[in-house]
């Protein structure tokens, strides 16, 4: 087998695109979407997936776990749209292998190189920022309605209202940033980019699959508020080796761009023991002081507020072990393990995003006989509870 346990230069590197409020000149400032690790502690077995699992398919929009109820996405009121823009119908479901950003317009020649890779099946051009919705940094992407519509998540892709909203000057927000903030669906958000403050009206609560992406405009509109063209690809390939495609897409995109997995990995691509009993030990203990805190939306702040995410990477970071920031990335992080071989200290993870159905939307940590430490949602505070079956996607031991 070969060694999959090389890091991948640039992986590491912040999805740096963003720009100030005041000029419309981008610059590198936070991240678009958390940074990311290497490529091998991005990705994870496939092996002994739990009961309820639901492991990469080729076309990882079109399967949707049973666990899982998939809904429409609520738009705002229909009668006001104009129908002025066109936009394309649905016509089939694309997977999304990886979302690839830099900091500047990606030349032609090198989008060009991206869709000549061999299994390379579609290749889509977006723009992408951190902007201020409500004061608020937030990662957005510009889109083609009519074709971004594909890879999105099926509840929201087939809904002909979201796209036509989208083309006509609307944002669509991810149900969590939607949810979290409070930002409802028909109210008034506004947005601060490079050239200044745009008002725009919150269409949908629809996620868009892609990890760390809280919302999305139309590319019309992404040049209006100063947001760089062109600086990201989102590259379906569904039945390529993701090992091999990292590697021949960070040749052709440099070290000034950054690769995010968004896949979930169909073999195992990470060596290692698992993180010893008396290091769980202390990654529980550390959580354990955190009972009681509240729960901050993109919190990572102890005895102030954590999302679930947030706690979890803190409270290993503290016991002396890297995991990763987002949800989705401590999911493909480690080794699955079976409903009944759990173990003390194990991640476990949920599908319960009806806008996303096949998007890792929750984490916790088991404790042992039934009961789980997490940092639920706003409102809520750390705590212990039982485990919850609803939605449940799987559990990941982390390795050293």
């Amino acid at each position: 087998m070969r060694n999959r346990l090389r890091t991948c230069a640039g992986t590491t590197a912040a999805f740096a695109v963003a720009f100030t409020a005041f000029g419309a000149t981008p610059a590198i400032a936070a991240p678009v979407v958390e940074d990311r690790p290497p490529l091998s502690e991005q990705v994870a077995p496939e092996l002994a997936a739990p009961s309820g699992s639901a492991p990469r398919a080729t076309d990882s929009q079109t399967e949707t776990p049973d666990t899982a109820e998939s809904e429409a996405p609520d738009t705002a009121d229909v009668a006001e749209l104009k129908r002025d823009a066109y936009v394309a119908p649905f016509r089939e479901a694309r997977s999304v292998e990886y979302f690839a950003v830099a900091a500047e317009k990606l030349p032609r020649e090198v989008v060009d190189a991206v869709r000549d890779i061999d299994g390379v099946e579609n290749v889509l051009t977006v723009d992408a920022a951190r902007v201020e919705i409500d004061g608020e940094p937030t990662s957005v992407l510009g889109v083609n309605p009519s074709s971004f519509r594909n890879h999105a998540p099926r509840p929201s892709a087939e809904s002909d209202e979201i796209w036509q909203g989208v083309a006509e000057g609307h944002i669509a927000l991810s149900k969590e940033v939607g949810t979290e903030r409070e930002l409802d669906v028909g109210s008034e958000v506004t947005l601060a980019g490079g050239n200044g403050e745009v008002p725009l009206e919150v269409w949908t609560h629809a996620t868009s699959g892609i990890a760390g992406i809280d919302a999305l405009v139309s590319r019309e509109l992404s040049r209006e508020l100063g947001m760089p063209e062109g600086n990201a690809l989102v590259i379906s390939a569904p039945d390529t080796d993701l090992w091999d495609l990292h590697e021949e897409l960070e040749e052709i995109l440099g070290e000034d761009a950054s690769l995010q997995l968004v896949a979930d990995a169909p073999e195992p691509l990470v060596d290692g023991d698992a993180v010893p009993s008396t290091v769980i030990e202390r990654v529980i203990a550390n959580a354990e002081t955190q009972l009681g805190v509240p729960y901050v939306w993109g919190g990572t702040t102890p005895n102030v507020g954590f999302d679930c995410s947030g706690l979890l990477q803190w409270a290993f970071r503290e016991a002396g072990v890297s995991i990763p920031r987002v949800t989705h990335d401590q999911w493909n992080a480690g080794q699955r393990v079976e409903w009944d071989d759990l173990q003390r200290g194990d991640l476990l993870f949920w599908r319960s995003d009806p806008t996303a159905p096949n998007y890792i939307s929750h984490v916790a940590i088991y404790l042992g006989d039934g009961q789980m430490l997490e940092a639920p949602r706003t409102g809520l505070d750390v705590r212990v509870t039982p485990v919850r079956t609803a939605n449940y996607a799987g559990a990941v031991r982390v390795n050293t």
